[in-house]
């Protein structure tokens, strides 16, 4: 049995992408595990869902480093968005570098639920309830 209906991975680089899909689907963490390159992709598809009335994912794993759109950029915009939401996805920060500062900055957004350094671990989804 699934831990969560829908996962959304948001992560520009194709090894990490397949190592954390890997882990996702041995674990049973979600039915549904989406992926997107960079934020701004991740915000639209929120947007469509929003626009389908249909159901957001549950848990987010938002890389930091990425072009177009950085993790840091998608959490503001999720700030705003979270006014059409009826619940707010819990996000986990996923980072290569261990900068105390990245681990500091993520505590600012309310829904940012956890910092992960890469790469994502079966112990890493066995803490996430």
């Amino acid at each position: 049995m699934t831990k969560f209906n829908k996962v959304l991975l948001i992560e520009d680089d194709p090894i990490t992408i397949m190592v954390c899909d890997r882990i996702l689907q041995m674990n049973q963490f979600g039915g549904t595990i989406i992926t997107k390159t960079n934020g701004q992709e991740a915000m639209q598809y929120l947007k469509d869902l929003i626009l389908q009335n249909e159901s957001i994912p549950e848990i987010i794993f938002l890389d930091i480093n990425m072009p177009i759109m950085n993790g840091w950029d998608f959490l503001n915009e999720l700030a705003i968005l979270k006014k059409q939401l009826t619940y707010t996805p819990k996000v986990y920060m996923l980072s290569s570098t261990v900068d105390p500062e990245d681990t500091k900055r993520s505590k600012y957004y309310d829904n940012v639920a956890g910092f992960i350094s890469k790469p994502l671990k079966k112990e890493h989804l066995d803490s996430i309830g």
